[in-house]
């Protein structure tokens, strides 16, 4: 792991935008229930999104000197400090666990199907393990790199794609009842925006600390705006029934694209640049779990215990969410709720206490 390199906002936010592109349109769960009413769960995340960035920037900005691990230690105290950090630890290798076994599933599925699901996950493991050794910065430059090739080609399937809707597939609205909006709400924001509070223990590692909200909303702005415009595309190109029964359906519709004889199968190439960027996903996981590690026991030589998360994180998803089944049902059903305390209640819990401990110093100085 590289020294403390700093980024600039843009690569923040740039990464921020890659991390959740990367895996965020892979199994579309939520279009399955909402349907034609699925824009509204995207725009509720949103502002969910904008909301938990608020409170993660606010925190930061009273503490710009030290990072989120050390803050956490400071406001809440050390003992519980440290076990909110262990609560976020397991929430991060769940976490990455499911995008291994995610991206495992998804190649055997597509492209190599007589591939054993644990080779698939040991080469991105010592993809990530080396990612993270390289340091933020290389991962912040690469993703600067990959990101406009991705939205270039993206936006050209999207061109090609749209004569085959002959529909608004978002049309007529409000179908859904406002229980399932909130319920497939909370699906996207547990599995995308809710990825936020990973990036708060990256934000005392930015230049200009003042810009980063901005950079960052307008990230986030884009991930909602990219998870509508493929939904659309996906509902519109394929239907209704089709995506009940499709796995993977945004890819089903990449498949409609054909540019002729060199070029027919566009969606391996699109397929290549999404791996960068999931693998980037589980990269910035890996290396804030190393840094959160390494800030509960102290550990100030680093480098040698990336090896070590790496086994760790290798062993753990190759263990886990064994079966297809498996992993839709922990997906659907335990992991939107074990995902809430440190995603959503740490932030809104070190914003309070943050704001009660100035209270307390000026009233100190009034005095």
């Amino acid at each position: 792991m590289a020294g403390l390199e700093k980024i600039s906002h843009i690569q923040f936010s740039c990464l921020l935008f890659g991390f959740i592109a990367g895996f965020e349109g892979l199994f579309l769960t939520e279009v399955k229930v909402l349907k034609q009413d699925v824009w509204m769960a995207n725009v509720l995340n949103i502002g969910m999104g904008i909301g938990v960035l608020s409170l993660i920037y606010f925190v930061q900005r009273q503490y710009p000197q030290i990072d989120l691990a050390e803050i956490c230690n400071k406001v809440l105290g050390k003992w519980v400090g440290k076990v909110m950090l262990c609560i976020y630890l397991l929430y991060n290798l769940e976490t990455a666990s499911g995008g291994f076994r995610a991206l495992s599933m998804f190649y055997r599925t597509i492209i190599l199907p007589n591939t054993h699901a644990n080779v698939l996950i040991f080469t991105c493991a010592i993809c990530s393990t080396y990612g993270v050794f390289i340091g933020l910065g290389s991962l912040a430059r690469t993703n600067m790199v990959v990101l406009p090739f991705f939205l270039m080609g993206f936006l050209i399937t999207c061109l090609f794609v749209l004569p085959e809707i002959q529909t608004n597939p978002f049309l007529p609205p409000f179908q859904s009842k406002i229980s399932e909006v909130i319920i497939q709400g909370m699906h996207i924001f547990t599995f995308n925006f809710s990825e936020v509070i990973t990036f708060g223990f990256l934000m005392s590692r930015v230049e200009r600390p003042k810009k980063i909200f901005v950079s960052a909303m307008v990230a986030i702005i884009m991930s909602g705006i990219y998870m509508i415009i493929i939904t659309y595309l996906t509902l519109g190109s394929l239907g209704f029934n089709y995506i009940k029964t499709s796995t993977f359906p945004f890819f089903t519709t990449i498949q409609l694209v054909k540019f002729g004889e060199y070029l027919e199968r566009i969606e391996v190439i699109l397929i290549g640049l999404w791996t960068v960027l999931t693998l980037l996903y589980v990269v910035v996981m890996q290396y804030v779990f190393t840094l959160v590690l390494a800030n509960i026991f102290n550990i100030k030589e680093k480098r040698p215990f990336v090896f070590v998360v790496g086994l760790l994180f290798f062993a753990h998803a190759s263990r886990s969410y064994i079966r297809t089944a498996d992993h839709f049902t922990y997906g659907d059903t335990i992991y939107p709720v074990s995902s809430l305390l440190p995603c959503l209640i740490l932030p809104i819990l070190l914003a309070i206490v943050t704001v009660f401990r100035k209270r307390s110093k000026e009233r100190i100085r009034g005095t």
